[in-house]
């Protein structure tokens, strides 16, 4: 890798796909390890999962970003990520995916700004791109562990 290139992963969501840089994504789990989330529980928020010995919020981010909610599939993944943030005392986060996400080494002229969607949360989505004839989101870790450590916070 040269110094204008970088690892990034497309996460598959049902109706959508995230980019994040390789160094994001901590672990791939089954969605077996999701166990729901407490009723009355937004519904972005899937439930939580237990990954070395720490409690992970789990969430739909089609859900939290207005697009419905996620459909169970057999492909389905748990994606676990590094937390950037000081939101989350966990210092992880998982999104559920369809698929295990794929690997893929960008450059500058690779990567072609988007418009949002009419119906993308701006505060969630950073930006959207285009790669190769792939669209995908970038998602706003921070604003999402803010999200998830609101709501957490309620008794």
């Amino acid at each position: 890798m040269n110094r204008e290139q970088i690892y990034a992963v497309l996460i598959a969501l049902e109706g959508d796909t995230l980019l994040l840089p390789n160094a994001a994504v901590a672990e791939v789990v089954a969605r077996d390890a999701l166990q729901p989330a407490e009723s009355g529980a937004p519904a972005w928020l899937a439930g939580y999962c237990d990954w070395n010995n720490r409690r992970v919020p789990v969430i739909s981010f089609e859900t939290a970003n207005g697009s419905g909610r996620n459909a169970e599939s057999r492909r389905a993944r748990v994606v676990v990520l590094n937390s950037f943030g000081t939101h989350l005392p966990s210092g992880l986060l998982a999104i559920v995916s369809q698929g295990y996400p794929h690997l893929v080494t960008l450059n500058r002229p690779a990567v072609k700004p988007l418009e949002l969607r009419p119906t993308d949360r701006a505060d969630l989505v950073l930006a959207r791109v285009r790669i190769a004839n792939q669209e995908a989101a970038i998602p706003d870790l921070t604003a999402l562990e803010a999200e998830i450590s609101r709501v957490q916070a309620i008794p």
